[in-house]
């Protein structure tokens, strides 16, 4: 479904959902909101090839003003890699603590997670209720069946919530997302992998043994103190 940004309610309820988020240190809503980075700051991505390795900022700017350039612990000092701010999702590194409202996924699932609670926000914003409607329950569904998540409307609930979905919705989501998942396992099979459960961020992704043994240990974030690092930097070349 196409969004329509340059209605005023889907404007508006980009912003809400991004600041409550902030509010509810959301990493990806904090990392959204970076406009800007400096030489020699530290990010940590969110999303992609790299989730959960942390780079060094080396350059402000890339091929284009869209872009700066990084060089994670694996690159030679004459190497680097580009960074999109809108293509690419990061935020600064260190974490300094993980909300304990999200689910226990891993980074890369739990983007696709804030990913899909954002455009379910805007798809009400801009078409209005009800909740429980095909197009504005499809993003996550789709997200959560695509990738097995073992997670419940339950569990999901307080990530809407944060993000500033009204209390008054959480009985009719948690009921209409539990059904529309338990029926379509039901009718396709392929339940959620109760292995992808872990403590949340404490893996970049869910790797089977042979992408481990081929790849490494997926990086995972854990919070910390001032001027420790945010992730646990794994030096390779490949990744799962």
């Amino acid at each position: 479904m196409e969004l329509n940004f340059e209605n005023p309610a889907t404007r508006k309820a980009l912003k809400i959902f991004t600041e409550r988020g902030r509010k509810a240190r959301c990493p990806f809503c904090i990392g959204r909101m970076i406009a800007s980075v400096s030489r020699g700051d530290r990010i940590i991505m969110l999303k992609g090839m790299h989730v959960g390795q942390e780079a060094l900022v080396v350059d402000q700017r890339g091929l284009s003003d869209d872009e700066f350039l990084v060089r994670f612990a694996y690159q030679s000092p004459d190497d680097s890699y580009r960074i999109h701010y809108k293509r690419d999702q990061f935020t600064h590194s260190p974490i300094k603590t993980i909300p304990d409202w999200l689910c226990n996924l891993s980074v890369d699932d739990l983007c696709a997670i804030d990913n899909a609670a954002l455009m379910m926000n805007l798809i009400l914003a801009e078409n209005g209720p009800p909740i429980c409607s095909a197009d504005v329950l499809l993003p996550i569904i789709s997200t959560v069946r695509s990738r097995r998540l073992p997670i419940s409307g339950t569990e999901l609930w307080p990530t809407l919530q944060r993000h500033g979905m009204s209390e008054k919705l959480k009985d009719e989501f948690c009921h209409c997302f539990d059904f529309g998942n338990e029926l379509l396992v039901s009718l396709h099979g392929r339940p959620g992998i109760r292995k992808k459960r872990v403590k949340p961020m404490s893996i970049g992704r869910y790797q089977t043994p042979g992408q481990n043994e081929y790849n490494g240990a997926s990086p995972g974030i854990t919070p910390t103190g001032e001027g420790e690092i945010g992730a646990d930097r794994v030096g390779r070349s490949h990744s799962g």
